[in-house]
């Protein structure tokens, strides 16, 4: 009885055993593979916070392919396809979450909304892909000095300046007008692990500053730019943009300035820094103006900073510029640099104040005084801006503003003083 009770159990070992490790094996397959889930679905959030949405997508893809019931990883892939502006991804797997009878109702009204969040996304990029917005303004300034005349009249070696040289004062009026055309491709555009949209804006403009008497410096700018830019919302924003304006002095052809000017703004906390330059041609038409032409370089950073919820905004940058004019006394070189702040002083009002600081030296000689030009210059503007919210002038805003100048030189002439105050009344269409 013993043997015979010692070989069932030994048979039952040889039959049992492997079907117990089998189940053993499979159960240590299902805890690791729910371990490699709960890993990789907590690595795909992890990217995605971290700005790397496209290998978040694929973390989460994997969870999904091999847990396809899993909402949770679903709604962070939603979310996920959303950032990567794949809006049509992001509505099908919010969907799919809604569609499953098992979704919780809390869950479920969270999902409509963040629904209706693309839906309105949607619709204002395929029902406007093109907008047009036409602008205008006009104005009054007072100028003290015109003729930007030199703050003494007497020149070294006893020369005395003819009154007309002198500064001189005068009323104008300010008419500006434009149209800008921007166009919001439903592309998206892959850099690296960031997605982004491509805009392409195009503006023409008039701008006219006619003075009341003194019409020989009437100003006249006729302005084209274009160029496209890249958005990638929350992250970063760049533009090239190429723009040329002809200019008129006195109702005369003053000349053509064409640019190039790239800037490359990356969005942080409750802040900006911007980096920008600058190619200019400028290419004049009279003849009082031979050896002017030249070549304008110039680029620098910028950063801006939010305060008290979005209250106050203050703002700071420097440059450094180079100038290659056709006549040596005309190219220069130096840096400026420049510190503002914005802050909201009532409702739908704002008050600002900018401080700029210029230095500039210049290679060649002036005539009669056999010295190069070095100089600086210090300019104070403050102003104000209210936008009317409602009643007959809503949607319009007005402005104004008052900007003192001094520039200081070693050659007499060119150091002068001058104020400009004006008030401006415009809007967007």
């Amino acid at each position: 009885m013993n043997a015979r009770k010692a070989e069932t159990i030994s048979s039952l070992k040889r039959v049992c055993l492997p079907v117990f490790l089998a189940f053993a094996g499979l159960s240590a397959a299902t805890a690791q593979e729910t371990v490699d889930t709960e890993k990789l679905f907590k690595e795909g959030i992890f990217l995605r916070e971290q700005g790397q949405v496209f290998s978040a997508i694929e973390a989460l893809e994997t969870v999904l392919s091999n847990n396809p019931s899993l909402n949770r990883a679903r709604l962070e892939l939603a979310v996920a396809y959303f950032r990567a502006l794949n809006l049509d991804q992001a509505n099908l797997q919010a969907q799919k979450v809604l569609d499953d009878p098992k979704t919780p109702e809390n869950v479920r009204l969270a999902v409509l909304a963040f629904q209706a969040q693309i839906k309105r996304d949607q619709a204002a990029l395929v029902a406007k892909p093109h907008t047009f917005e036409p602008s205008i303004s006009l104005g009054f300034l007072y100028d003290t000095n015109v003729n930007v005349g030199p703050s003494g009249a007497t020149l070294p070696g006893g020369l005395v300046l003819q009154p007309g040289s002198t500064p001189q004062h005068d009323w104008a009026g300010v008419a500006q007008a434009g149209i800008t055309h921007t166009y919001n491709s439903p592309t998206v555009i892959r850099f690296g692990e960031t997605a982004s949209r491509l805009i392409w804006q195009t503006s023409a403009g008039l701008y006219h500053k006619g003075y009341f008497e003194k019409t020989d410096f009437d100003l006249t700018a006729l302005s084209l730019s274009t160029g496209p830019g890249w958005v990638a919302p929350n992250k970063w924003r760049t533009k090239l943009n190429f723009q040329a304006d002809a200019l008129y002095l006195g109702g005369d052809y003053l000349g053509l300035y064409t640019s190039v000017s790239p800037t490359f703004t990356l969005q942080l906390k409750n802040g900006e820094l911007t980096w920008d330059a600058l190619v200019l041609n400028k290419n004049f038409d009279r003849a009082i103006d031979a050896g002017r032409d030249s070549n304008y370089y110039s680029t620098g950073l910028s950063y801006g900073h939010l305060f008290l919820q979005g209250k106050l905004a203050v703002q700071g940058g420097a440059h450094v510029f180079m100038e290659e004019a056709s006549a040596n006394r005309f190219s220069n070189d130096g840096w400026e640099a420049f510190i503002g702040a914005n802050v909201v002083a009532w409702q739908n009002g704002s008050v600002y104040g900018r401080y700029s600081y210029k230095d500039t030296q210049f290679d060649g000689v002036e005539p009669v005084f056999n010295v190069a030009r070095d100089e600086t210059e210090h300019r104070l503007e403050v102003g104000f801006g209210h936008n009317f919210k409602e009643g007959l002038m809503k949607d319009w805003r007005v402005s104004g503003s008052w900007q003192f100048t001094d520039n200081n030189s070693n050659v007499s002439i060119y150091t002068y003083e001058r104020e400009v105050v004006g008030v401006n009344l415009g809007r967007s269409f």
